[in-house]
């Protein structure tokens, strides 16, 4: 069901009124400026906050492998079939060509960072739109800034991630499915059919929604129950009144079908349609359950339900209790939208909490907006008109908080960017494009990554209960891989082994490259003349060197002269000067870096 919202109040003869009409028929004061000189702050505070937070806040995982992904398309490679993903694959196509445009840097994740910039703006302006239309023009600016603020909605959108065109979709899904843009929108009684062009709108955001992020599941999910539910509340009178008919439902699920059914063709065609299904969903349903126990979950649905149908029965009490014409201030025609964001809120929060698998802070944020919005109404409900007292003391306390949490995350932290900015630099001066790279999930971002699956939760969590094999030493001597990144708890306990034995930390530790430090017996150590013997389990073309440059000796029998191609297996070097000494993959000393700076570091 949806039903149009409020078109600003006119005067007879067509100009502008001094006030705003409200929900309950009387008339709210336009904004003092006081209210705009706060609002005008805390909008600056918000957006210098984001810049800064651009450029200093640390970088999450999840946005090299965003990246990389997007890298991927750039060189012609399809998701899922020649690199792993279990993300839907929208939003890296989208952005693949402004990766290409900023080429190779090891700064492009601040210009990535700077693109979700106007994704945020967009996400205000429709949580704005959604609340002009639905509550007034007040509510409307405080819940927006709010949003603005609040800081997992701040600090997971400053992120490059498609977390945050997730939320732009179905805020403007929201728009456009709960509001109109005037009451003559709305088709008199025996007119002709309404416009079902923003109905199909809505479904295309939603589609779109779906192909970005398939927590989209959850959120369809939740806007069809709360429509559903929202008849048992509204008198039966007023259920026919406004789009329930086939054609609204039509127009929408047509919407809904176009992007999704776009991307199944597209793979289809490129033989990666199981890929992409094996990738994007069947890798996500290894996950099982975290958080809460059932006992837990149970509770919080017990109460939860219960409480949800009390704010939703108080909302529509004063509509249950009046005999209001159609359309009338009041009526279902005012209720009903609010009432089904009121319940797609609660039942997206208590789907989260009860059936989702693995909650993280930006599964949290399509109902961040909503919150905000309705935290708002309720502080700026005043009958009389203007702020009440206890509303501005609401808003200053949620504003001080938010403020407070804001500062301490970000301006407090200084910059703490550096580690992969460092670790893209090392990448490029120490591998050339075609060299694979061991790292976990794509931080390296622009090389061909050694080890097929994402090294996130849900793989290590399978990989312990043996329903992913560890191949990473197969794979790392496969691929021919010499580089990789530092060492890492998300590593599973073989592959990490593995890594242990064959790689030495170089340059400061940003990377580690195949080789090892050679120890003799302890009871000659600094002895000229020295033997040592190792051995090698990835073949590559080797540099044995020491603190002062390359050593002098013989391997495996002759002269060493310089770097060696060696085969996998045991080896014996004898050092012509004093130890120690480290097997180094050659490219890395040809290209400056050296085993020993990292280890001083260290």
């Amino acid at each position: 069901m949806e039903i149009g919202g409020k078109a600003a109040g006119r005067s007879p003869e067509g100009g502008a009124r001094e006030e705003e009409p409200r929900e309950d028929g009387a008339a709210e004061p336009r904004l003092s400026a006081r209210e705009r000189a706060a609002a005008g702050s805390l909008a600056l505070a918000a957006l210098a906050l984001r810049l800064f937070g651009a450029f200093h806040y640390r970088f999450n995982s999840d946005e090299a492998q965003h990246a990389h992904v997007a890298w991927g398309w750039t060189r012609g490679l399809v998701q899922y079939r020649d690199l792993f993903d279990n993300h839907t694959p929208l939003f890296h196509m989208l952005f693949a060509p402004l990766l290409a445009a900023l080429g190779e840097s090891a700064r492009v994740l601040f210009w990535l960072r700077l693109a979700m910039l106007p994704l945020y703006l967009l996400a205000l302006a429709q949580t704005w739109l959604l609340g002009r239309r639905l509550f007034g023009p007040r509510t409307a600016l405080w819940g927006t800034l709010l949003t603005a603020l609040l800081p997992p909605f701040l600090w997971k959108t400053v992120e490059f991630r498609s977390d945050v065109p997730w939320v732009a979709c179905w805020l403007g899904a929201l728009v456009c499915l709960l509001t109109s843009p005037s009451r003559r929108a709305t088709a008199a009684p025996g007119g002709p059919p309404r416009k079902l062009g923003r109905f199909f709108a809505g479904g295309l955001l939603l589609g779109a929604a779906v192909a970005v992020s398939l927590k989209s599941i959850l959120m369809l999910a939740s806007l069809l129950a709360a429509a559903a539910a929202s008849l048992a509340y509204l008198p039966r009178r007023s259920q026919g009144e406004e789009g329930g008919s086939a054609a609204v439902i039509g127009a929408a699920a047509c919407g809904a079908l176009v992007v999704p059914l776009a991307l199944v063709v597209y793979f289809w065609r490129r033989q990666a349609l199981g890929a992409m299904l094996a990738g994007a969903v069947g890798h996500n349903l290894l996950v099982t359950g975290h958080g809460a126990g059932a006992v837990q979950r149970l509770l919080v649905l017990c109460a939860g339900l219960p409480l949800l149908h009390l704010a939703a029965a108080r909302a529509t009490r004063a509509t249950r209790a009046t005999r209001l014409p159609r359309g009338g201030a009041g009526s279902a025609a005012e209720i009903a939208p609010r009432l089904v964001l009121l319940l797609v809120t609660g039942l997206y929060l208590l789907g989260v909490q009860v059936f989702w698998p693995l909650v993280t802070a930006q599964t949290y944020l399509p109902a961040e907006p909503l919150l905000a919005l309705w935290l708002a109404h309720l502080a700026t409900r005043h009958r009389g008109g203007g702020l009440p007292r206890w509303g501005v003391a609401v808003l200053a306390l949620a504003f001080a908080t938010e403020l407070a949490v804001d500062v301490n995350k970000g301006l407090l932290r200084g910059n703490e960017t550096g580690p992969q900015t460092a670790l893209l630099a090392a990448t490029s001066r120490l591998t050339g494009p075609g060299d694979p790279v061991f790292d976990l999930k794509g931080e390296t971002i622009f090389r061909r990554r050694a080890f097929f699956p994402v090294l996130e939760d849900i793989t290590r969590e399978a990989m312990l209960q043996g329903r992913i094999a560890d191949t990473i030493p197969e794979a790392v001597i496969a691929a021919g891989a010499c580089a990789a990144v530092p060492d890492s708890q998300r590593l599973p306990p073989r592959g990490r082994a593995f890594l242990a034995r064959n790689f030495i930390a170089v340059g400061g530790g940003s990377l580690r490259v195949c080789g090892k430090l050679l120890l003799g017996a302890p009871a000659a150590a600094g002895v000229a003349g020295l033997p040592f013997t190792f051995t090698l389990e990835i073949p590559a073309r080797y540099a044995i060197v020491g603190r002062d440059g390359p050593a002098r000796g013989q391997l495996d029998g002759s002269d060493l002269a310089g770097p060696r191609t060696l085969a996998a297996g045991a080896h014996r070097f004898t050092a012509f000067s004093a130890p120690p000494y480290a097997i180094v993959w050659a490219q890395a000393v040809e290209r400056g870096f050296s085993p020993w700076t990292a280890a001083e570091e260290r």
